[in-house]
């Protein structure tokens, strides 16, 4: 199962593009690039890493997100 990280780096990517991507990298301080599907979530940078998301994705994205992310 993909780490969650990974999932919303991907989701990211897909709709805002490598802008994107490094923008959350500048907002969260964490490397959301260096995670891989099995690599395990550090708790804090998860925890940033949401925290940015509503200053980054409209309202109806992060809704998406939300349904891939309940995904097993």
């Amino acid at each position: 199962m993909a780490n969650r990280i990974s999932r919303i780096t991907s989701f990211v990517e897909k709709r805002k593009l490598g802008f994107g991507v490094a923008r959350l990298i500048m907002m969260t301080g964490v490397n959301v690039r260096g995670f891989g599907p099995n690599d395990p979530d550090p708790p804090d940078a998860l925890r940033r890493l949401e925290r940015a998301l509503p200053q980054l994705l409209t309202a109806q994205e992060l809704m998406e997100l939300q349904g891939i992310l309940s995904e097993p």
